[in-house]
C-alpha cells in the first residue's frame, strides 16, 4: 500500500487537532507527504528513511541533531498489512511527545486502515456499477457468459427474473442547486436504496440523477404498490415528489429497462408521478428522435425564446399537463391567480401560434415538453 497525499494531509491535519503539536507524515522513502507546515512537504526526511530500512520502532531526533529539515522531535513508524508504510513525526522536546507518541502512531494507523477500507469499499462499488450499466444498459449483452460469470463473481445472479423501475425526484433542478436541496436527494436515495434493497431483495444502479431498481420478479399490482410506497416515503419524509417509471414485464432485463425509461420520462408529466409501460403512448418513438431534430423543433415552436425563456414555458405547460388542463389546479401548482395563468397561455398562443387549450394543437406542446426532458442538459441556442 502507497500512502496518497490528500489522506496522508487529512490524516496529519485531524491528529494535530487533537494532540496540539507539529506533525509529518513520510512515505516509505523518506520523504515529507504531509505537513501541518506546508514548506515542508516534498523535503527529505533521513531519519524516516533510517526508521524503514533498519526497522527501528523509534527515532529521536535531538535539538542538536536538527536540519532545516529534519527537526527535532520523536518519529515513528505507521505499519499497515504487517509491514511499514511510512513514518508519522511529532516535532517537541523528547519529554514533551514521548508521553503520547504511541498514541498517535496507533490513531495514524487506524485512520489509514479505515481510508484504504474506505478506498476499497469505493472501488468495489464502481466494479459493481460498471456490471451493472454492462448489464442493464446493455454494453454486455454481446457476451452473456462472461457477463453472467462477472455477476456471480459480485454476488449477483443474472439469471433471476427481474422486474425493472426507474425513479427519480421530480423538479430536480428546484433542489441540486443549494446543498440543502442536495443533501435532501441524497438522504432520500439513501432511504429508498435501504427498502429495496433490504426489504424488497433488490438491487440498485443511480444513472443520470436517476435510481434505476432490479427488484425480483413480482406481479404488476406488486409493482405499483411498491413504487406508490417509494411516493409516500418521499413526500411525507422528504417532502419531496417522485417520478416514477415501472416496466411492461419484458423478459430480459435491458428490454424491460427501456420499457421503464420510456414510461418514466412521461411519469414527470404524470399527475400521478407513477406511469406503467402499458401507459405510455408519445414516448414509445421519441427515443428514435434524433437530438439535433429535438433541439430544431424546440427552436422552431418557441421562436426567438432564450433557453432561460424556455424553460420558463416549459414549467408552465408541465404544470398544465399534470392539472390534465384544468386551469384552477395548474394555477395552484405555479402558486398564480388563474388569471395570471390565462394571459401567460394567451402569451404562448400568440407566441407559438398555437393553443395548448385546443385538443388538435395541445399535442404540439406536449412532444415540445418531452424533448426538452431528453436535451435539457445540452446547450440549446435558442433563437440562433
Amino acid at each position: 500500500m502507497e500512502l496518497s497525499v490528500q489522506s496522508a494531509q487529512r490524516i496529519v491535519d485531524e491528529i494535530s487537532g487533537i494532540v496540539g503539536q507539529h506533525i509529518n507524515m513520510m512515505d516509505e522513502r523518506g520523504n515529507i507527504i504531509a505537513s501541518t507546515d506546508g514548506t515542508r512537504v516534498g523535503h527529505f526526511h533521513a531519519g524516516a528513511k533510517r526508521i524503514v530500512e533498519e526497522g527501528l520502532p523509534e527515532l529521536y531526533v535531538r535539538p542538536e541533531d536538527a536540519t532545516p529539515t529534519v527537526r527535532a522531535g520523536l518519529n515513528l513508524p505507521i505499519t499497515h498489512g504487517g509491514r511499514t508504510v511510512g513514518v508519522i513525526g511529532i516535532t517537541g522536546a523528547y519529554e514533551q511527545v514521548i508521553g503520547y507518541g504511541q498514541v498517535v502512531k496507533k490513531m495514524t494507523e487506524i485512520l489509514i486502515r479505515e481510508g484504504n477500507e474506505q478506498d476499497e469499499k469505493r472501488l468495489d462499488q464502481r466494479v459493481r456499477s460498471r456490471f451493472l450499466e454492462d448489464w442493464v444498459l446493455g454494453g454486455g449483452l454481446l457476451q452473456p457468459q462472461v457477463l453472467a460469470e462477472r455477476g456471480l463473481a459480485l454476488g449477483v445472479d443474472i439469471t433471476v427474473p427481474r422486474r425493472v423501475m426507474v425513479v427519480s425526484v421530480r423538479d430536480l433542478a428546484l433542489y441540486t442547486d443549494t446543498a440543502a436541496g442536495q443533501k435532501r436527494i441524497d438522504q432520500l436515495e439513501t432511504a429508498v436504496s435501504g427498502l429495496v434493497e433490504g426489504e424488497a431483495g433488490g438491487i440498485i444502479l443511480r444513472n443520470a440523477a436517476r435510481q434505476i431498481l432490479l427488484l425480483r420478479a413480482r406481479p404488476d399490482a406488486q409493482m405499483q404498490a411498491m413504487a406508490q410506497r417509494l411516493c409516500v416515503m418521499a413526500r411525507e419524509r422528504f417532502g419531496l415528489r417522485l417520478a416514477v417509471g415501472i416496466d411492461g414485464g419484458a423478459p430480459d432485463v435491458h428490454r424491460a429497462y427501456a420499457q421503464a425509461n420510456k414510461a418514466w420520462r412521461s411519469a414527470r408529466m404524470a399527475p400521478e408521478g407513477v406511469l406503467p409501460y402499458d401507459s405510455v403512448t408519445l414516448e414509445l418513438f421519441t427515443g428514435d428522435v434524433p437530438r439535433q431534430t429535438k433541439e430544431e423543433y424546440l427552436r422552431k415552436v418557441f421562436r426567438g425564446c432564450t433557453y432561460e425563456e424556455l424553460r420558463r414555458w416549459i414549467g408552465l405547460l408541465e404544470a398544465y399537463f399534470a392539472a390534465e388542463g384544468s386551469i384552477q389546479a395548474a394555477a395552484d401548482a405555479l402558486y398564480i391567480h388563474k388569471n395570471t395563468l390565462q394571459y401567460r397561455l394567451k402569451r404562448l398562443e400568440e407566441l407559438t401560434g398555437c393553443d395548448v387549450r385546443r385538443p388538435s394543437q395541445a399535442p404540439v406542446f406536449y412532444m415540445a415538453v418531452l424533448f426538452f426532458k431528453e436535451v435539457e442538459g445540452s446547450l440549446l441556442l435558442m433563437g440562433s
